[in-house]
């Protein structure tokens, strides 16, 4: 007997090897995915393996299922022959090939052929399965860990080189400042510092020569510091009026003492009156003084002596006292040399004690911030009992005073009252209370609270700063990092496994109960019921004359017998189909097959012309729809919102729904080609004349594409053979689809409206006394990268803007969203001009007002200064200007320089660095309002001047025999001499939401300098565009800002100490991306000289401009509009690679479904009724002589179609399709020549 090569065992063992395989393989995978955070890290760019594999690999096992399913159904009706006998519904008219699925699956259940069912349930499962695998795998952010990986600390805690004493230390003002920038200006907190927990924990990294991924944080167990501070608000004091005239003569104090059970001090400075009867502002008849110190609790110190203890004692324990006087008093009166009236009104004591522990903290540095630092999330693990070494927990207290009491950060605002300037900690109190009166503080637990803060983030920022030192220690740590992996998604991996599953059992049980040995050859093509029928005479007898009816016709005439399939020996062996009568049935006779009519043709549904209209809209309609998606997609960046916690799903179900549509579409080609290929040799026999290999062998049903196309192209079945390539090429469209679209982060542009809500009014502040703190931010921007604060980038100041009906407060937290518009700016700016050195004369200054320090002697430097002023005065060219520098008197070679404020007259140009105009400091100076407003004069002449230079002095006195002192002074000097402008040019900025003002670093502001002009003033004596701000707390706050810096001597073997440098140069040689001082000094580096100076003095002047000189005080102005970039979200876009190809598959598909319908006209009518049953075929050829003797040989229904055709059965013969007369009686069949048309 004959076999299908499809339903052999092997073939159903390996299905279920495979099947098995694949599920284990499937649920291994996300397992692994499970445990191992996904499969793999993987790169977009590398999708196509696990984006198209598993589907592709699905399609070509179900392109092999097919030949099972068909071969099943075939051979179902031969299974009950071989069984029988049976009815002619489950025999000979048994059709499982040309109706629909879901038709063949009720009738097969009916019918309990459980081997069709299977096999259709299979395709259903590996088609289910291939739907699934589109959305199998997801490529997802992932968060890594790996752990033993060797790192390097980079720094450890050493506090060997601390020094501290009642006048010197190694402490600077870094810590001040820096704690300032970053908590008050948004500076970025150096590595290793939580200034909330007070905590300073060492710095690592990955060894050298490692590699680690990008964006990778690191953890580690190290050691860390973390700072204390325990107060207790003092109930009830009041200071004790006295006089202390070794701090002042006629000033009067205030002092308390304080004792607790654990503290005693005594007479502790909480609040002082006017200095000489000094008033700043002379109407004020109150003041808030606040005191912050550190003291040693011993009760026998007088803290209000003018000797004080040893602040590095750690003998006994210290404490540090905050206080904040509310003083009243009486108007200035400058008759009198005190108040007429002054008192305590109020006082707000709070003792705390500072203090550090070590601890053992678990460590993970985050990614950096901005590329400038990096976050941390500590852990603390035990505590310690050790201290840094050489840095004992009490003297914390002591070295953060010191730091405090080096910085300046100007006289104090508005608290500046009488001469008591305010102390820097206050004013960092103040700059956190949004630059409020200090008397807010009065509030003890504000004071308690803001306190605290404030000396840990201090004190912290010290201990990093000083007491950490470069180490390169090796532990052991784990890393995490954020990678593209490859995921197994949990809902597509169920549906498989269960598929697979479930299919694994189908091959099992298909393999007992396939169709086995039931047929003696393959059974589908017309000549194998030809031979079949002629080796059965009695049911070729029964279906003679039944070729024109309809099927229903048939299945009447037929319907009384029963069927089985016998082999008879006569005398070999032959296998024929016997008709038995079924007693139970009627024996009406139910055709009158002696005049038969056909008045209908069967017309299979997929080619009738609505079902063939469908097959070319369909695809039509999702090229359309593939185009409109994807001009919104690109249009709007993906054309549907996903939401990020359904990113998974939303991504599965993106493939699921195309899967299944192209799987539709695949069905409909396959089912037209299906009724295409079953038609094919009856359209050969109808258009008359065909070969037996053309017609009765022509089997192309059941084939696989190659095959089958071989075969129609062989038969010149053109139209087949388009239908079949549409078909082929329909069965890849799930493998494409699986890739057509992806989830994207995208933005959205929203045009805003926004209004200007300030100016800048350059009358508010001449920055002579205080410029809230602007000195402090541009040093810190000059050393420490600050970012810019708000509404302010490089030399350019912003005028505010506010939005029109956009709530920028909406976003959410950690989202940032850029601002595109144009601003008006304001930008300063410096045109310097160089004093010839010619114009310059060196002498030694003997002046004895002048005291030169120990082994340094005084040198003047006089110089006649061009008068280039805007005001033009009569009769002057020049005027002098002296200043004095101190060299070595030992010929060593020094830098030396400084940066002046000038003040011109007419007769002389004044100033020699800055004027130190904290009172509380000796020779300090105070000046009247008037004065300080027209500080340079009036007369638009240049305010700043800088001179830097290096030089040696060498003692001349003993070779000239003078009397008195005579020094040779050598320099190399260079003074320019700078006016200030002021300009105002539209720009156009990106500023980052929602914190408006923000300018995006990324994309930096670009001035139309078409729209540049210089801004007019008008000063005391003349008008243009000169300013004359008198920049004097700008050079007071960078001696303080840089404290420890230190410029290297001109000759390497000289000390740095020796530089007799101001602040301004020491910041122009020192601060990042500077230029080294030997590129600064000399005549030939003047404009090196003067591009720092420029540089300096812009940062700085926006930083001026924008604490200090905005007002609201304006009508409105016109709305200004912004682009806003939408914070990114999450949407599904389509690709338009894979739209691309469907558009050209589909347009292939359409084009040859249209050229088919076109090549198979008359398709519909070739024959009366279905010819997929046995006996659907068999009637139309029982008539002819197709099914005689005459050309079928005893024993062919045994030989298969090649085997017919080599031995010459049918060869040689024509064959048609069509009415034929037979003894005057027309019949429609198939039969040898030509057909008689035309017959009834």
């Amino acid at each position: 007997m004959w076999n299908s090569i499809w339903l052999r065992a092997y073939v159903f063992i390996s299905f279920a090897i495979v099947f098995s395989m694949m599920l284990l393989a499937t649920a291994l995978l996300y397992n692994f995915s499970d445990i191992y955070q996904g499969i793999s890290a993987q790169d977009a760019s590398r999708q196509y393996g696990w984006r198209y594999g598993p589907t592709a690999l699905l399609v070509v096992i179900l392109s092999i299922w097919n030949q099972i399913d068909f071969a099943t159904r075939t051979l179902a009706a031969w299974k009950e022959l071989k069984a029988g006998p049976a009815g002619a519904e489950k025999t000979v008219l048994m059709d499982y090939v040309s109706p629909l699925v879901i038709t063949v699956l009720w009738k097969s259940i009916k019918a309990r052929h459980w081997a069709v069912m299977m096999s259709i349930f299979g395709t259903f499962f590996i088609q289910l399965a291939t739907i699934f695998s589109a959305g199998l795998f997801t490529l997802e952010p992932t968060a890594m860990e790996q752990g033993g990986v060797p790192l390097t600390v980079i720094k450890a805690f050493d506090g060997t080189d601390f020094m501290l004493n009642r006048s010197s230390s190694n402490i600077g003002t870094f810590p001040t400042i820096m704690y300032y920038g970053t908590k008050i200006q948004g500076l970025v907190p150096p590595t290793g510092l939580d200034l909330n927990l007070g905590l300073i924990v060492p710095d690592f990294e990955l060894q050298a020569g490692k590699d680690a991924p990008e964006n990778t944080n690191y953890t580690a167990n190290v050691t860390g510091a973390q700072v204390q501070f325990d107060c207790d608000y003092i109930h009830g004091l009041n200071g004790t009026e006295t006089s202390l005239p070794w701090w002042s003569i006629l000033g009067q104090f205030w002092t308390i003492n304080i004792t607790t059970p654990t503290c005693s001090l005594t007479k502790i400075i909480v609040a002082e009156g006017p200095d000489h009867n000094i008033y700043h502002q002379e109407n004020a008849t109150q003041a808030y003084e606040g005191y912050f110190g550190d003291f040693i609790c011993d009760s026998n110190v007088d803290y209000s002596a003018q000797e004080l203890p040893n602040p590095s004692n750690t003998s006994v324990e210290h404490r540090i006292v905050m206080t904040l006087a509310d003083l009243r008093f009486s108007p200035y009166d400058p008759e009198r040399n005190t108040p007429e009236t002054i008192y305590l009104n109020n006082l707000t004591v709070a003792i705390c004690k500072p203090s550090y522990t070590l601890g053992n903290y678990s460590i993970t540095y985050h990614n950096s911030i901005d590329g400038l630092s990096k976050s941390m999330t500590p852990i603390l693990m035990s505590n310690t009992s050790s201290e840094i070494p050489g840095f004992p927990s009490l003297n914390l207290g002591a070295a953060v005073q010191y730091s405090l009491d080096k910085t300046y950060f100007g006289p104090g605002g508005q608290d500046w009252v009488l001469s008591k300037q305010v102390p820097a900690f206050y004013q960092v109190l103040s700059a956190m209370n949004g630059n409020g009166s200090i008397g807010a503080f009065m509030d003890p637990q504000r004071l308690i609270d803001s306190g605290t803060e404030a000396f840990k983030g201090i004190a912290t920022e010290l201990i990093l700063k000083y007491m950490m030192k470069p180490a390169n220690s090796a532990i052991e740590g784990s890393i995490w990092y954020q990678e593209d992996r490859l995921w197994v998604r949990s809902l597509p991996m169920g549906f498989m496994c269960a598929c697979f599953g479930i299919l694994a059992g189908l091959s099992v049980a298909l393999l007992f109960i396939r169709p086995w040995n039931v047929a003696p050859r393959d059974p589908n093509s017309i000549g194998a019921v030809a031979v079949v029928l002629t080796a059965s005479p009695k049911l070729h007898s029964m279906l003679c004359g039944l070729g024109t009816l309809r099927s229903h016709l048939i299945r009447q005439g037929i319907s009384r017998f029963n069927f089985v399939s016998q082999l008879i020996s006569n005398p070999q062996v032959a296998f024929t189909i016997e008709p038995l009568k079924d007693e139970s049935q009627s024996d009406q006779e139910n055709t009158d097959s002696k005049k038969a009519q056909m008045n209908k043709w069967w017309v299979p549904i997929p080619v009738r012309w609505w079902f063939q209209l469908l097959t070319v809209l369909m695809p039509l309609s999702v090229i359309a729809s593939l185009e409109a998606i994807q001009h919104t997609s690109d249009k709007n960046q993906g054309f549907i919102d996903v939401d990020s916690n359904g990113f998974a799903n939303t991504h599965e179900f993106a493939t699921y729904i195309p899967t299944l549509v192209a799987f539709c579409i695949g069905s409909i080609f396959a089912s037209i080609q299906s009724a295409v290929c079953i038609l094919a040799p009856w359209m050969a026999f109808q258009r008359g004349s065909a070969p037996a290999s053309r017609s009765l062998f022509l089997n192309l049903t059941g084939r696989l594409f190659p095959h089958r196309l071989f075969l129609a192209l062989q038969s010149r079945n053109i139209g087949v053979a388009l239908i079949i390539v549409a078909t082929f090429i329909a069965a890849w469209h799930p493998i494409i689809v699986s890739g057509l679209y992806v989830v994207i982060s995208v933005s959205v542009d929203q045009q805003i409206g926004m209004q200007q809500s300030d100016f800048f009014d350059i009358e508010l502040n001449n920055l002579f006394y205080s410029d809230s703190h602007a000195g402090t931010i541009a040093g810190l921007i000059m050393y420490n990268n600050l970012s810019y604060p708000n509404w302010t980038y490089g030399d350019l100041a912003f005028n505010t803007l506010e939005t029109i009906d956009f709530d920028i407060n909406h976003f959410a937290p950690g989202t940032q969203a850029p601002l595109s518009t144009h601003i008006g700016a304001t930008r300063p700016s410096m045109n310097c001009t160089v004093i010839p050195q010619a114009a310059m004369r060196t002498y030694l200054n003997l002046n004895e007002s002048i005291k030169s320090s120990p082994g340094k002697v005084s040198m003047g430097l006089s110089s006649l200064v061009p008068w280039v002023c805007d005001y033009k005065a009569n009769n002057i060219t020049t005027i002098p200007w002296e200043q004095e520098f101190e060299l070595p008197d030992d010929g060593t070679p020094i830098y030396f320089g400084r940066a002046t404020v000038l003040a011109w007259s007419e007769d002389a140009v004044s100033g020699d660095g800055a004027i130190d105009t904290n009172v509380n400091r000796p020779l300090a100076q105070s000046f009247s309002a008037d004065e300080v407003e027209n500080w340079v004069g009036g007369y638009g002449c240049p305010s700043i001047a800088v001179t830097l230079g290096r030089g040696t002095a060498t003692n001349v006195t003993a070779k000239r025999a003078a009397l008195k002192p005579s020094y040779d002074f050598i320099i190399d000097v260079t003074t320019i001499m700078c006016f200030q402008h002021l300009e105002v040019v539209n720009t156009s900025v990106t500023m980052t939401l929602p914190s408006i003002g923000t300018i995006a670093a990324n994309n930096l502001p670009v001035p139309d300098e078409s729209t540049a002009q210089y801004l007019q003033t008008q000063l005391k004596h003349s008008s243009g565009r000169t300013f004359e701000f008198p920049l004097n707390n700008l050079l007071l706050t960078l001696s303080s800002t840089a404290t420890n810096e230190t410029v290297p001597a001109p000759d390497a073997r000289g000390s740095p100490d020796l530089n007799n440098l101001d602040g301004f140069l020491t910041v122009l040689a020192t601060a990042n991306s500077s230029l080294p001082i030997a590129s600064l000094a000399g005549a030939e580096n003047a404009q090196n000289l003067i591009d720092a100076t420029s540089k300096l003095y812009k940062t700085y002047m926006v930083q001026a401009l924008n604490s200090n000189m905005r007002s609201r005080d304006f009508d409105a102005s016109p709305a200004v509009p912004g682009d806003v970039r939408m914070p990114a979200r999450l949407r599904l876009a389509q690709q338009s690679g894979p739209k691309i190809a469907l558009q050209a598959m589909l347009a292939v598909m359409v084009a040859c479904a249209v050229a088919a319908r076109l090549l198979l006209r008359g398709v519909g009518t070739v024959v009366p009724h279905n010819p997929c049953s046995f006996a659907g075929t068999a009637t139309l050829l029982a008539d002819g002589e197709v099914c005689g003797r005459k050309l079928v040989p005893p024993g062919a229904e045994w030989r298969s179609d090649a085997e017919l055709r080599a031995m010459g059965v049918f060869e040689g013969w024509m064959f048609s399709l069509g009415w034929w007369e037979s003894g005057g009686v027309y019949k429609y069949g198939v039969d040898i020549g030509w057909i008689v048309r035309g017959g009834e």
